[in-house]
């Protein structure tokens, strides 16, 4: 099955999709998804909760969270995707993080890893060893050797001991798909395993353009309708 396991709704401050329709596209394509808003997880929240949609449309829904790795001193240090929580987490040191992710069960993934344009968690090279998976493909990297720098490195220093996932990292409708994760899985438990035993295969689909990125400032202001 296909997966995108990284990808933000109108719930995070720069993006537009509707959670309806994230679900949409996917069940039409076929595909799995996580949504991994910034900081948040309203999308689960309420009576119309992308949880009860993806339930209702039959599609694979992994609930997840884009959390803020902080320093003790406050600046932001990066950022550290969790899947499989069952409440938010809110923004804290790796420590801290850590922590409540093992208290939530949850798997961890490193997304744009090297992508210092934007908020790479910069540790990663010292302490991947925490991480469950990590992304050697994001569709929104402004800059395709970013993604290969991540690719050396798990190939190179990992020893594939982690799982590698291609991403769309989706803040509009028409971004979603354009990395997915090709994993052997048709419920929780069988992907938890595939995840922990590295069987995962990244494929590259597409890459957001200029205007995509564009559409995320406009986001952040309310400027475009949500889609």
């Amino acid at each position: 099955m296909l997966f995108d396991l990284h990808m933000h709704s109108r719930y995070s401050v720069d993006a537009l999709t509707k959670p309806e329709t994230i679900v949409k596209v996917c069940k039409k394509n076929g595909w799995g998804f996580s949504l991994t808003d910034h900081n948040n997880m309203g999308a689960y929240q309420g009576t119309n909760s992308v949880t009860k949609l993806a339930k209702k449309h039959k599609v694979f829904l992994i609930p997840g969270e884009e959390i803020k790795v902080v320093l003790d001193s406050g600046k932001v240090a990066g950022e550290v995707i969790a899947y499989f929580l069952n409440k938010p987490i809110i923004p804290c040191t790796f420590e801290e993080l850590i922590d409540e992710a093992k208290s939530q069960d949850a798997l961890l993934s490193c997304p744009h890893p090297f992508d210092w344009p934007r908020k790479n968690f910069k540790e990663f090279s010292k302490k991947w060893r925490y991480f469950d998976a990590m992304e050697v493909y994001n569709a929104r990297a402004y800059y395709q050797g970013l993604n290969k720098t991540a690719e050396n490195f798990f190939e190179k220093k990992t020893e594939r001991k982690i799982s590698a996932l291609a991403v769309s990292d989706a803040h509009t409708p028409e971004e979603i798909g354009n990395g997915l994760t090709q994993i052997d899985a048709d419920n929780e438990r069988e992907f938890r395993v595939a995840i922990k035993k590295g069987k995962t295969v990244p494929i590259q689909r597409g890459k957001a353009n200029i205007w995509h990125h564009f559409q995320t400032q406009l986001a952040r202001q309310r400027l475009v309708k949500e889609r």
